[in-house]
């Protein structure tokens, strides 16, 4: 008798193991992980996505509960449920459902599982459900647009609600690359070395009518150093530019940039961030107010930035404030000394910045900024060129969108934010007149498909002058980028980019245009050797300053 009960409870007991043995865990949870998650695309399945480029490869299919009358009851309410469990199985993306304020993030990374490739298209909402509710982007897409970002992944960038319209995170997407860096374990920390050497020849200099030539070695060192918290985040950043000419020591670059950003994370709704740098270069010859002759101002920018972000559920607010103070040394031409005091000066800026998410992949916002500019002195001609103004702005920023199903398995997707507005600079002196116009700003990724991203970049801006009468010069500019991998381990690029500039109070109007192109070979994972071109354009309606340059680079990124 005893020997069958125990026979029965043995038998009973084999089909809950055997469905345990096969059906082993995809998706290791954070506390599992032992370091950062560093994919390297030569270790991953064929079809796997990174960094939103290829396709991206599901979870084995799940069998999804029947549903109930309702539709919507398939979703699990945030304040009644584990967070991290997805309502309709840990591996149906298209029925995540949009974190809203409290949730823990339940997007995990995915691990590669050799033979499995899934190229079809995730499965939309179902029928019934609001979209704005579930998040369809792949998982990979998603964690690279979540904010705060995983802590398991370094690359991705952590604090980048300081000037949302800088955000890095859409440059990065359009740089895919066969590898990602792996950097270097330090604690908590992550350190991302690289240098670029290169030599290059340069066709016209000084950037003037009368064209000289020559040659120079170019040498920028960086690195990158980020946290990988679980909570708060912080980030060192610094660069360096030494470029040395063979025979015009005078144009010879010695820039640097440091840079720290952090955030404190107050709750999962509210973060504190704030940005120091320090920036040293040296002025073009053919900036508005550059000498064309003798040495050139070096320009250093102090900056200090901090912004306070809070998110209403789908509303989301931003309160910034920054203090940048520029200085322009003091330059020689034939034993003259010109003192370029009379040019440096301070900007603070205010602004407050509403976000309203429509789905996680789109949302429109507005904001209002105003900002103070205090020159130290009057100019030559008595005038205090110190003013007031205001900025507009209206815009859509995207997070993966996906307009349409792409080829070879790939969606298309849209990141980044484009902005339309009006803007106004207010002289304090009546001597000089109003800068006023439409602002266009946008930093956007697209990539209609595995193998091709283009970025569109705008920018405006109502910049600063010496020049008589003349309250300020009104920039646009605006540029196209392409990217596109030719080979496995080959990558060309190319790109257009014109500026206009209008000097406000003067009919001196310039256009300048520059065409680039380029190859990036990459030898290894620490090694890339590249070459790039680049003609610039410059057209100006004042006599003897229209000219043309060629530059031509070819060199060695090394990095980690």
């Amino acid at each position: 008798m005893t020997a069958a009960v125990i026979t029965g409870l043995s038998l009973s007991a084999m089909p809950a193991a055997a469905q345990q043995a096969v059906q082993p865990s995809l998706r290791p949870r954070q506390s599992e992980a032992t370091g950062p998650t560093l994919l390297d695309r030569n270790s991953v399945a064929p079809g796997t996505s990174l960094s939103g480029r290829g396709p991206n490869v599901s979870d084995l299919p799940v069998a999804l509960d029947t549903p109930s009358s309702d539709p919507a009851d398939t979703l699990i309410d945030p304040d009644d449920a584990d967070p991290t469990e997805d309502p309709a199985g840990s591996n149906n993306a298209a029925q995540r459902r949009v974190l809203r304020d409290g949730d823990l993030s339940d997007i995990e990374p995915q691990q590669p599982r050799d033979g499995i490739v899934d190229m079809t298209e995730p499965p939309g909402p179902i029928d019934g459900i609001d979209p704005a509710a579930v998040d369809t982007r792949a998982l990979d897409e998603a964690r690279l647009f979540e904010n705060p970002p995983p802590p398991d992944d370094p690359l991705l960038f952590q604090i980048e609600e300081l000037e949302p319209v800088l955000d890095r995170r859409p440059q990065r997407l359009f740089r895919f690359e066969p590898f990602d860096p792996v950097g270097i374990r330090a604690g908590s920390f992550v350190l991302f070395p690289e240098l670029e050497t290169s030599g290059a020849f340069f066709t016209n200099v000084f950037k003037g009518p009368g064209a000289r030539s020559d040659v120079a070695l170019d040498v920028r060192p960086s690195a990158r150093l980020v946290s990988n918290w679980s909570r708060h985040a912080l980030e060192f950043r610094a660069n360096g530019t030494l470029t040395t000419f063979n025979e015009f020591s005078s144009e010879d670059d010695r820039a640097y940039t440091l840079e720290t950003r952090g955030r404190l994370d107050i709750t999962r709704r509210t973060n504190f961030q704030v940005g120091l740098s320090r920036d040293l270069a040296q002025e073009s010859r053919s900036a508005p107010d550059g000498r064309n002759a003798g040495t050139r101002a070096d320009v250093t920018t102090d900056r200090a930035i901090a912004s306070l972000n809070h998110r209403l559920n789908r509303l989301s607010l931003q309160l910034r404030g920054s203090v940048s103070d520029l200085d322009f040394g003091a330059t020689e031409n034939q034993g003259v000394v010109q003192d370029n005091a009379s040019r440096n000066y301070r900007v603070t800026e205010q602004a407050v910045r509403a976000t309203w998410e429509f789905k996680p992949t789109l949302s429109a916002f507005s904001e209002v900024a105003i900002n103070q500019r205090d020159y130290d002195r009057r100019d030559a001609n008595g005038i205090d060129r110190s003013s007031d103004g205001e900025r507009y702005r209206v815009g859509l920023s995207f997070a993966g969108l996906e307009p349409t199903p792409g080829g070879s398995g790939a969606r298309p997707m849209l990141a980044g934010e484009v902005s339309v507005g009006w803007g106004i600079q207010r002289p304090r002196s009546s001597a000089l007149p109003d800068v006023s116009g439409v602002i266009l700003d946008s930093t956007v990724t697209w990539r209609p498909s595995a193998l091709t991203a283009v970025a569109f970049n705008a920018r405006s801006d109502f910049g600063e002058t010496q020049s008589d009468g003349v309250g300020g010069i009104n920039s646009q500019s605006i540029g196209v980028d392409i990217r596109h991998e030719l080979r496995r381990f080959l990558i060309g690029t190319a790109g257009v980019d014109v500026t206009v500039s209008n000097f406000e109070g003067s009919t001196i109007e310039e256009t300048e245009l520059r065409l680039t192109t380029g190859l990036e070979y990459f030898l290894s994972r620490d090694a890339v050797v590249f070459s790039r071109y680049a003609h610039i354009k410059f057209d100006s309606n004042q006599p003897s300053t229209s000219y043309d340059a060629d530059e031509v680079r070819v060199g060695m990124r090394i990095r980690r």
